[in-house]
C-alpha cells in the first residue's frame, strides 16, 4: 500500500468545501476524488451530526480556534454505501498568519475493530503489522 493509500486525508476550506481527497479517502469512504472535491463536507458528515458539526466549524472559522483541534477520536463518516463508520482520526483546524480560519484537515486511519463513535482510539495490534 502506497503512502497516499495508508490514510484518508481530507482538506476542506473555510466554507466547508472539500479541496483535497486522498487515495486513502477513496479507499476508506468509497468516493473518488473527482466525486468529492468541490462538494460540501455534508458528503461524509452523517446527517444526525451535521448541526453539531457546522456549529463547531463556523465557530472555529469565526474565532480562529477549534475546541477539538488535534484531538484523536473515532470520527463517524458517512460512506458511499450509506453506512456510517466510526474511524480513528484526528482533526486539525488551520489558520493563516493572522489567526483567520482557512479550513481544516482530517486524517483517518483503518479501524482495528470495536470503534465507537467519538470513543477513544483503540491501540493497534502490534502482531497484526
Amino acid at each position: 500500500m502506497g503512502n497516499d493509500d495508508a490514510h484518508a486525508v481530507v482538506f476542506a476550506d473555510a466554507e466547508g468545501v472539500i479541496r483535497h481527497w486522498s487515495r486513502g479517502a477513496e479507499r476508506l469512504f468509497g468516493y473518488t476524488a473527482a466525486e468529492a472535491v468541490g462538494r460540501s463536507l455534508d458528503l461524509i458528515v452523517p446527517e444526525r451530526f451535521r448541526d453539531r458539526h457546522w456549529a463547531g466549524f463556523r465557530r472555529a472559522v469565526g474565532s480562529g480556534k477549534a475546541r477539538n483541534n488535534g484531538g484523536k477520536t473515532n470520527i463517524p463518516v458517512l460512506c458511499r454505501d450509506g453506512t456510517v463508520r466510526p474511524l480513528p482520526g484526528t482533526f486539525v483546524f488551520l489558520t493563516d498568519a493572522y489567526d483567520v480560519g482557512v479550513g481544516a484537515i482530517a486524517i483517518w486511519s483503518d479501524p482495528v475493530g470495536g470503534e465507537e463513535v467519538f470513543g477513544p482510539v483503540l491501540p493497534r495490534n502490534p502482531r497484526a503489522e
